[in-house]
């Protein structure tokens, strides 16, 4: 039963995953044809992105620079990989 909890959780975490490496993609290429995609993966990973960005804003390289860099997505990555992912494994072993 451990195995199979374990394995849900797996492959739960890794879609999360590789929704929130489309939505990086999908917001940087900004694809016109695939704007419904993006809107409503976007509405879905801010639940996710928004507590984090209240804290660490987008990093501006030069004033004149109209956006930042978002490291929001990669600190919810590094959270998950470190933190989240260990302790729901150790939890189901």
């Amino acid at each position: 039963m451990r195995e199979t909890i374990r394995w849900i959780l797996d492959l739960v975490i890794k879609l999360f995953e590789l929704g929130l490496f489309a939505t990086i993609v999908l917001n940087w290429l900004n694809p016109p044809s695939l704007f419904a995609i993006q809107r409503r993966l976007n509405q879905l990973y801010d639940h996710f992105l928004n507590p984090i960005r209240r804290y660490i804003r987008p990093i501006r390289f030069f004033r004149s620079a109209p956006v930042g860099l978002d490291l929001s997505p990669l600190i919810l990555l590094l959270l998950i990989w470190w933190l989240i992912y260990p302790f729901l494994m150790w939890v189901f072993r």
